[in-house]
């Protein structure tokens, strides 16, 4: 398929039709293009050209769309940020993509940030998105997406969603954040609209998916896990919820699908401009843990079958990142001969599903035995009236390492405990337990496991064992 020269040329562009919708505003495609259009000739008289990159709050949404769309048109690179990010943040961020240019919405301005003004490269590859990792497990790093990298994902996930013109997605997920921003482009492909909030709030999704024809909307699990407490009810016009982000498990997909929710999986990567592998829709029995469905076109993965021992997971193809982000913006960076080697382990089933197993470095020496953290996740979310669970390991002078159990819902510390010690061997059984009216949360809305394994530790030792 010949790809658009630009997201611009896409059917967003074209037509009477909405393209994006917030709050009570609807902008028809027309109008929004000429604000874009507007945008652009702001931005050049202020100094900005092809190869520059732009530092970007992500509040407010809507302004981050029109840069979006008008860097795109000039062929600068947008670097979104969380709003609200101290002054040595930002900064650092600048510093380590070489960014020229720090956008001001509330004024309209453009401020130089002293680096060296680069250029478009001459093949036509130049960079559209310089996008930080999530950081949920590690130190979060800044992705180099290409013009390529973007369009290839959003026309592989709208072939594999059936997204199309008339259709409206919900984005709920942080705009400085590849799971939030990517709906963007995959509607700019499809002609499809975007109804845009700012952050996630049950209620409003709520509110939304029952107001407005939604047809797509994208969770991770613990936003998953509080639409379905405040109201279980599938909305009539959904087509698609995409859950992906980090591990759902079984008893939280069953009760989704057990009240009727169009559920697909998908596990990617900010590396991957996205999805790489994404179920159908789900029926019936939730899948077993970490099966996430086909890979997506394109996409080469190097892995064993799920009958060995289970390997980190690398990858190749066309979304696959130009690299880890360095001042020169030079590619490379983080890749081994093309290759990207991920921290999950994950193995390939018989019919071609991508099955992943947890992470690497989630492996603990708990008494000689080597235990996934989440494989005892996933078990203990299997407990009566326990809503999330996040484990942890704790270093331990005796055992290698002693493992805590971080959750919320109406269980108590005693009761999981005893439910525990009925099911889980040795090794694998938490020893101590820690109740939180809620699991504190990244911008992403992925599970903060930092924070969660400071509280654990902070807490051990008053902790029941």
């Amino acid at each position: 398929m010949r790809l658009p020269v630009r997201f611009a040329d896409a059917p967003w562009g074209d037509g009477p039709g909405v393209a994006l919708v917030q709050g009570r505003h609807l902008w028809s495609r027309s109008e929004l293009k000429a604000r874009v259009l507007a945008r652009v000739e702001q931005l050049r008289r202020q100094g900005l050209g092809p190869g520059h990159a732009v530092l970007i709050p992500d509040s407010p949404a809507l302004d981050l769309l029109l840069m979006l769309h008008a860097l795109a048109r000039v062929g600068a690179a947008l670097m979104p940020y969380r709003a609200g990010l101290p002054a040595a943040g930002l900064q650092d961020l600048a510093d380590m993509v070489g960014a020229e240019w720090r956008w001001h919405p509330g004024d309209g301005r453009l401020v130089g940030l002293g680096h060296e003004r680069l250029q478009a490269d001459s093949k036509g590859t130049s960079l559209a998105l310089l996008i930080k990792t999530s950081g949920s497990s590690g130190i979060p790093k800044v992705a180099m997406l290409t013009r390529e990298n973007l369009l290839l994902s959003a026309l592989g996930v709208n072939g594999r969603l059936e997204l199309k013109a008339g259709d409206l997605w919900l984005a709920c997920l942080r705009l400085s954040h590849v799971g939030g921003l990517s709906i963007a482009y995959r509607c700019a492909l499809a002609g499809a609209a975007v109804l845009l909030q700012e952050g996630f709030d049950a209620p409003a999704v709520r509110r939304d998916l029952w107001e407005r024809p939604v047809t797509h909307l994208s969770l991770v699990p613990p936003m998953l896990a509080r639409l379905l407490d405040l109201d279980p009810a599938p909305p009539p016009a959904l087509r698609v919820l995409l859950v992906g982000g980090q591990a759902l498990s079984r008893s939280l997909a069953q009760r989704a699908l057990d009240a009727g929710w169009p559920l697909h999986l998908t596990y990617g990567m900010t590396e991957t401009a996205s999805q790489i592998a994404t179920t159908a829709r789900l029926t019936g029995e939730a899948p077993e843990a970490g099966l996430v469905g086909r890979l997506l076109p394109g996409i080469q993965v190097e892995t064993r079958d799920c009958g060995l021992e289970p390997a980190p997971l690398r990858i190749r193809g066309p979304l696959l990142m130009a690299g880890y982000a360095n001042p020169g913006r030079r590619s490379g960076q983080g890749l081994v001969d093309g290759w990207f080697e991920t921290a999950d382990l994950a193995c390939v089933t018989g019919d071609g599903r991508l099955r992943v197993l947890g992470r690497a470095d989630d492996i603990r020496v708990v008494g000689g035995n080597n235990v996934s953290l989440a494989a005892v996740e996933a078990q203990l979310h299997q407990a009566p009236r326990v809503a999330e669970v996040v484990v942890v390991g704790l270093p331990d002078e005796v055992w290698g390492h002693r493992l805590v159990a971080v959750f919320s819902g109406g269980a108590d510390e005693a009761a999981l405990d005893r439910w525990c010690r009925g099911r889980l061997p040795g090794p694998v059984r938490p020893r101590d337990f820690l109740r939180l009216d809620r699991l504190p949360l990244l911008g992403s809305g992925k599970y903060d496991r930092r924070r969660i394994e400071a509280l654990a530790s902070e807490a051990r030792p008053s902790l029941a064992g």
